[in-house]
């Protein structure tokens, strides 16, 4: 497993031997309420696991556990772990094929209190439909979006 350091030196994820990347992200839903996920990138497409749901914006860096499962070459060589997250309550899979687009935004999101974040990334669906991660921690958005593009 390598760790790829980002310009802010924190580190997003990549298991070449195994082709899983990875990064927590926060989405929000109904308005107001949010969930966080951690979202690993994969040849056939994101895998999202529910890693928690609706948090409060002053708890800082609550994810931080999640981030470091990242850094878990047990986890990041096992795909079939990682899709049994991702078909858990609250989980999601992505196909590449379904892609269309993803694009980064550096700027902060309204509303996040104190939890430390480094933009969004904005997925666009084959189906018109969108999702917006909010990257939590401090991670290369530019570099996530070049591993969701493949």
């Amino acid at each position: 497993m390598s760790a790829d350091k980002s310009q802010s030196g924190t580190n997003v994820v990549s298991a070449r031997d195994s082709q899983l990347s990875g990064f927590v992200a926060m989405e929000y839903y109904a308005l107001m309420l949010n969930r966080t996920f951690v979202v690993f990138v994969s040849p056939d497409g994101l895998y999202g696991w529910k890693a928690a749901g609706v948090v409060p914006a002053g708890v800082g860096d609550y994810f931080k556990p999640y981030s470091e499962m990242l850094k878990d070459p047990t986890v990041m060589h096992d795909i079939a772990a990682v899709r049994k997250l991702a078909n858990l309550k609250g989980g999601f899979f992505i196909p590449r094929s379904e892609i269309k687009s993803a694009e980064f935004n550096p700027k902060p999101k309204f509303g996040m209190g104190g939890i430390p974040h480094t933009g969004r990334i904005l997925v666009s669906l084959m189906s018109g439909k969108t999702r917006e991660f909010i990257l939590l921690g401090k991670v290369d958005g530019e570099q996530i979006r070049h591993l969701i593009l493949g």
